[in-house]
């Protein structure tokens, strides 16, 4: 049973790295052609991504890897412009998201946006790098302009365990300069698995349950008081939506 949940485990991740370099360098381009050149590259980026995360969801779930459950996540396709905020406790959350929403574009760190594996992902979807934080926040803000979905871990990075990061102000920033709702998305799985600084092979004896379900949907006004300065109203807003997501899980005091 120990060799199969590594060879599952490792199955899941390979595919993963494959099903990455696919997406950018051959589902892209022929997407592309398809499309027509009138069609918005990152757009056709992110619909062969989202199609390739389906396929990876298929065999993670398939093989047993993972369960995932998802509670009104399908239903945010669409409803831009969104900042959608999410707590980030495996390595594969962003790519069941991915799996959920044709399109979403994602901020993303900048070591993955260098790294070989998934740079081409990256640049083909257009996703965003948090290296530059002005200019993150600038084409963020004109993207949502344009009606779409957002995703910002503002954590910047895995959850530890049990608990939560600091969180950063990007994505209020974002959410306040485009004028626009962040909507919460809580993300549980039990047993835990993917954590930051464990093995790839250090895979639970019973099979992860990821629950992924739609929250709260957050004003730019909620906990920001009538003509405050952009950078107090940031530091208000990130401030509850911590709250929030502390009491969702659970994890007692923020």
């Amino acid at each position: 049973m120990w060799a199969w949940r590594i060879l599952r485990g490792g199955l899941v991740y390979l595919t993963f790295a494959v099903a990455t370099l696919i997406a950018s360098h051959l589902a892209t381009p022929i997407h592309r052609r398809l499309a027509g050149a009138e069609a918005d590259p990152e757009l056709i980026g992110q619909l062969a991504l989202h199609r390739a995360a389906r396929f990876l969801r298929w065999l993670a779930t398939g093989t047993g890897a993972v369960s995932v459950e998802y509670d009104g996540v399908e239903t945010l396709a669409g409803e831009g412009p969104l900042v959608l905020v999410a707590n980030h406790p495996t390595s594969l959350d962003a790519v069941f998201l991915i799996a959920a929403l044709p399109q979403l574009d994602t901020v993303v760190e900048g070591s993955w946006a260098r790294s070989p594996v998934i740079r081409g992902t990256v640049k083909s979807a257009g996703y965003l790098s948090n290296a530059e934080p002005r200019r993150m926040v600038e084409e963020a803000t004109r993207r949502l302009a344009t009606g779409r979905l957002l995703l910002v871990f503002p954590e910047g990075s895995r959850s530890p365990a049990g608990g939560l990061h600091e969180f950063q102000r990007g994505a209020a920033r974002m959410a306040l300069a485009a004028a626009c709702p962040l909507q919460t998305v809580v993300i549980q799985c039990d047993p835990p698995f993917g954590l930051k600084g464990r093995p790839w092979y250090d895979i639970p004896k019973d099979t992860p349950q990821m629950s992924i379900r739609v929250g709260r949907r957050f004003s730019v006004t909620d906990s920001a008081g009538g003509g405050e300065a952009p950078s107090l109203a940031a530091r208000r807003l990130t401030r509850a939506l911590r709250e929030y997501f502390v009491k969702e899980l659970n994890y007692g005091s923020a």
